[in-house]
């Protein structure tokens, strides 16, 4: 009887494990010399490999429950996050840019991601609120954040 209870929770757990936010990976995922953004929230740190925005510029996350837009454009070497909640909301952004200008799909407003602030569209003159990131290798980030989470699309 108990090793049949010990086997049902041990599949349970596998069964609840198997359920994990796939867009979440182990951290030695990366070669240690690969270039990454990274972010810390609420003890939470999270980091992009810059292969990440070969196809966007705006990646839409929540870390340490706060929803936050990550943006790189590898032309201007520039890298930037926001929280991404305007008057109590979050918005999604599109994930490309055109320079440094991204648009957010649900007010329909595009936001120069470079100075947070609404460029055009329903919320013209609102600014983000900004988030300090670091742009260095995944060995410099690890070394000093070892319970890092690496951000991979699940798509």
């Amino acid at each position: 009887m108990r090793r049949a209870i010990l086997a049902a929770l041990v599949g349970s757990i596998a069964a609840l494990a198997s359920l994990a936010p796939p867009a979440l990976a182990q951290p030695l995922a990366l070669d240690a010399q690969e270039a990454v953004v990274g972010l810390s929230i609420r003890g939470t740190h999270r980091v992009y490999p810059m292969s990440l925005f070969s196809d966007r510029q705006v990646v839409n996350d929540v870390v340490g429950g706060m929803e936050v837009a990550v943006f790189h454009d590898s032309k201007r070497g520039l890298s930037a996050a926001w929280f991404r909640m305007i008057l109590g909301e979050p918005i999604e952004f599109s994930r490309l840019a055109i320079g440094t200008v991204a648009e957010d799909l649900t007010t329909v407003t595009r936001w120069d991601l470079e100075s947070g602030v609404a460029v055009g569209g329903n919320l013209q003159g609102q600014r983000l609120v900004p988030l300090t990131v670091t742009t260095t290798s995944w060995a410099g980030w690890a070394a000093t954040h070892p319970n890092t989470q690496v951000f991979r699309d699940g798509r």
